[in-house]
């Protein structure tokens, strides 16, 4: 079992290193829990009390018609994030590995997409929930020809993957494995899909190295200012071109994955979400959202499941109790 990190671009993390792992944080859960339980006890599902439009109406039925550009500014204030549970399908085509996505022909994730939402959707008592395809454009590599380590998927597979949620009435978010890039400028690589309303971006620090280090070798890192730095951008991308607000998703299972983490800025122009990302037990992982997806420079919580790693997966309704609840939920 691993709690410390996610997935490997090659082998494994030693044994004797998992074990580490997992007995520290064994100790600390306790200590985890009930300073989470007294930190967040009174905290709602994050955002603002702003009335928004329900998103969730069109889910399956192909189009976002809330979601269009061109909208005066008090429409693009509106996100999918303040009011729905949303639920994701992720993974890459390049790299069956890596999740749901590339092993399934897309269609078919559509259907399997769906079933899930579908799950969440009778759990909340029929609830607004949206589901969105996760999509990695951007792959670590151990070796780079280019000095990112980085593999890009080419235009006509993200266009692919765009039709088929607009198609099914899902959202796109593109996820960045970063390598050795800046983050700021590997988004802006993603700028004409930005420019869409339904797509969104995630970052992922993981793989965020430099120096010597390789995707791989090491957990990655990001700081407060990269993520602020990114928040300003797609808040100016959404001002200048009459967008819906975006939401930005960060993984994070370390702490030391975000460094300054407490000089993240909280903006009402664009929804950051913490997605607590690590596979393990379920009672280690609601330790681990609660100091992740739901800390204090956390304005949206988020957090995935691994359904061939996790060895008891969170149910939809155990995931749909946590407190903080949860606003993201990523399945790989």
């Amino acid at each position: 079992m691993r709690i410390a990190g996610r997935r490997t671009l090659a082998a494994p993390l030693p044994a004797r290193l998992l074990l580490a792992l997992y007995a520290a944080m064994a100790l600390a859960a306790a200590g985890f829990m009930i300073a989470a339980a007294v930190r967040f006890a009174t905290r709602t599902t994050g955002g603002d009390d702003r009335p928004s439009v329900a998103m969730a109406d069109v889910f399956g039925i192909g189009g976002l018609p809330e979601l269009s550009a061109g909208r005066t500014d008090a429409e693009a204030a509106t996100s999918p994030v303040q009011r729905n549970a949303i639920v994701t399908y992720y993974g890459s085509p390049s790299a069956p590995s890596m999740g749901i996505l590339g092993q399934h022909a897309p269609e078919e994730v559509a259907d399997l997409l769906t079933a899930r939402a579908e799950r969440f959707r009778f759990a909340t008592g029929g609830g607004l929930v949206l589901p969105a395809l996760h999509l990695v454009y951007a792959v670590a590599q151990p070796q780079a020809s280019d000095g990112l380590y980085l593999q890009y998927l080419d235009d006509r597979t993200v266009q692919q993957f765009q039709d088929l949620a607009r198609r099914r009435g899902f959202v796109l978010i593109l996820d960045l494995q970063i390598g050795h890039g800046d983050p700021l400028a590997e988004v802006k690589k993603i700028e004409p899909y930005l420019l869409q309303p339904d797509v969104f971006v995630a970052l992922d620090p993981e793989f965020a190295l430099a120096g010597g280090a390789r995707p791989g070798d090491a957990i990655g890192s990001i700081d407060a200012r990269d993520i602020n730095a990114v928040q300003q951008y797609l808040a100016d991308l959404t001002t200048a071109h009459h967008l819906p607000k975006k939401m930005l998703v960060v993984h994070q299972f370390q702490e030391g994955m975000i460094s300054n983490a407490d000089a993240i800025q909280r903006r009402a122009d664009v929804d950051l979400v913490i997605d607590m990302d690590g596979y393990g037990p379920a009672d280690i992982k609601q330790v681990k959202y609660l100091r992740y997806g739901a800390a204090p420079y956390a304005p949206y919580g988020g957090i995935k499941i691994f359904l061939q790693h996790d060895p008891d997966p969170l149910t939809e309704r155990q995931l749909l109790g946590l407190n903080p609840r949860p606003s993201l939920f990523v399945y790989q």
